[in-house]
């Protein structure tokens, strides 16, 4: 089983990648360097790779062009978000039913069987993740947003809809990194670089100006970290529960395209 795993940035992969024997592939001679990093790993019995996409619809959507989506036998969007009730708390794994664009009508459906793997492995289950295009950064702009969604995030729409043209089964997870009343301790969007990384030198400058957020960026910073390894905790249980239930998950997906 060959599974795809997408992350916006490596600060979220990294307490994954260090439990595991991530390798960053050498294309061959006559294959060009993908634009966007990826890392190959054996997890149980599945041969995953982790594609770290940037922030946003343009760096998701080029990473997601990079790839042989259709090598793949399933693919995980995943990484940190906010949330948009007040019950979630810092570190909790959320699934997606479904994922729409902030303001948009269309939704894309995460795949039945991932989505049930995934809360038997301790998610929870939500109905509708919100793809915005900029960052949720302050209290305000959630409390908005949550009348229209639970979760927010800048990915995973473009990641399930890029899947779904490659008919590769998608699902759409998250840890929550900042809960409903949180603001964020800088504008991220002011520090990312055209290919939606997080820039340290952009960043310092921002807190030259403006010292007094160094302590809620610290905070931040910890809470981010502790919620990326509750994402590679849940991870490291769900990838092996695919892998050894997959052929019943491969199974029942060719009956579900037979019956339609």
């Amino acid at each position: 089983m060959r599974v795809l795993v997408t992350f916006a940035v490596a600060a979220e992969f990294a307490p994954w990648r260090a439990r595991h024997a991530f390798l960053r592939p050498r294309p061959q001679a006559s294959q060009r360097q993908p634009d966007c990093a990826l890392f190959t790993a054996t997890i149980a019995a599945a041969e995953v790779g982790v594609l770290l996409t940037g922030m946003g619809r343009e760096s998701a959507l080029r990473a997601m062009n990079s790839v042989a989506l259709d090598s793949y036998d399933l693919c995980i969007s995943t990484g940190l978000a906010g949330a948009l009730d007040a019950a979630w708390r810092p570190g909790e794994i959320a699934a997606g039913r479904s994922v729409a664009l902030a303001g948009g009508p269309r939704r894309l459906p995460s795949d039945g069987g991932l989505l049930d793997c995934a809360v038997s492995c301790g998610a929870r289950p939500v109905d509708l993740f919100l793809t915005s295009e900029t960052i949720a950064a302050t209290g305000g702009e959630k409390q908005a947003l949550g009348a229209f969604g639970n979760i927010v995030e800048m990915e995973s729409f473009h990641v399930l809809e890029a899947a779904g043209a490659a008919r590769v089964p998608a699902v759409a997870l998250r840890a929550i990194s900042d809960t409903l009343t949180e603001d964020l301790p800088l504008d991220f969007q002011r520090v990312l670089d055209s290919r939606g990384r997080v820039r340290v030198g952009r960043m310092m400058a921002e807190l030259a100006l403006h010292p007094q957020r160094i302590p809620a960026l610290v905070r931040f910073g910890r809470q981010s970290r502790s919620a990326a390894e509750s994402l590679a905790d849940f991870l490291d249980r769900y990838v092996p529960a695919l892998a050894g239930g997959w052929h019943r998950l491969s199974a029942a997906g060719v009956e579900e395209v037979s019956a339609t």
